[in-house]
């Protein structure tokens, strides 16, 4: 079942009301009849409410995607450094071209001696200053989960190119790669608990801004009571929001 978007509804619907009131209100100042200010304004609203939505929904779905690309960088982060290195090995020789062959704990190709040092923590320079003992015509290569600044600053002095998570992730998404079935991933959230995380103290002013426009609306339109029941609403869930911990 798919799970209600609801900021993505009330800003749509905040949209779609904020150019109804405008076209209905200027539509009727100028005419005089309101019945032809209404059908505008609702036709308005709804063509705006439809621009708005596409427009939302495109920026979520992009925000989406990178937020997805980053948790799953973290857990590919730790299913790497929980893996074993022939595991690893495996993986990465199959990315690095169809001349790469596994020599000790090190992917060799035709111009490059690759390594692999996965673990939470940033490497440091005695990490780096490993590498640098061992002796190769072939260009070093390192594929790591984060490196310290220091580090990455040795390495470079050496010669030695860096590959971080960011990097490794694109390699293996590219190449088809990634796990299937990450190692310890959390378990899924449940739909009370998505619906909370996106429920915070931020919705709080733009809810009661509206809520009290809404309000105010109900002395000066022909239909009060939609208005008080709307902004009451949005008021009761603007207190609900701002209880919310940050």
């Amino acid at each position: 079942m798919r799970r209600i978007n609801l900021p993505l509804i009330l800003d749509t619907l905040f949209f779609a009301l904020c150019t109804f009131l405008l076209f209905f209100t200027a539509l009727r100042f100028y005419t005089g009849n309101a019945v032809i200010a209404l059908v505008l304004a609702i036709s308005a609203g709804l063509v705006c409410g439809a621009l708005s939505y596409l427009y939302i929904s495109r920026k979520q779905n992009k925000k989406l995607l990178l937020s997805r690309d980053e948790r799953q960088k973290k857990l590919l982060a730790l299913h790497l450094s929980l893996s074993s290195d022939e595991y690893i090995l495996n993986v990465f020789k199959g990315c690095l071209g169809e001349n790469a062959r596994v020599r000790g704990k090190k992917v060799f190709t035709q111009d490059s001696a690759n390594y692999f040092n996965f673990k939470m923590q940033p490497l440091s320079e005695d990490d780096i200053a490993a590498i640098i003992k061992h002796k190769f015509d072939n260009k070093k290569k390192l594929y790591c989960t984060k490196v310290s600044a220091e580090a990455a600053y040795l390495a470079h002095n050496f010669g030695i190119e860096i590959t971080d998570i960011d990097g490794v992730f694109k390699l293996l998404k590219e190449h088809d790669a990634l796990p299937e079935k990450y190692l310890y991933e959390d378990r899924r959230i449940g739909a009370f608990k998505k619906i909370k995380s996106r429920f915070n103290r931020k919705l709080s002013a733009p809810l009661f801004l509206s809520g009290s426009a809404l309000l105010m609306l109900s002395f000066f339109t022909f239909f009060p009571l939609y208005y008080i029941i709307s902004g009451g609403i949005m008021l009761i869930l603007s207190l609900a929001a701002f209880t919310v911990k940050s």
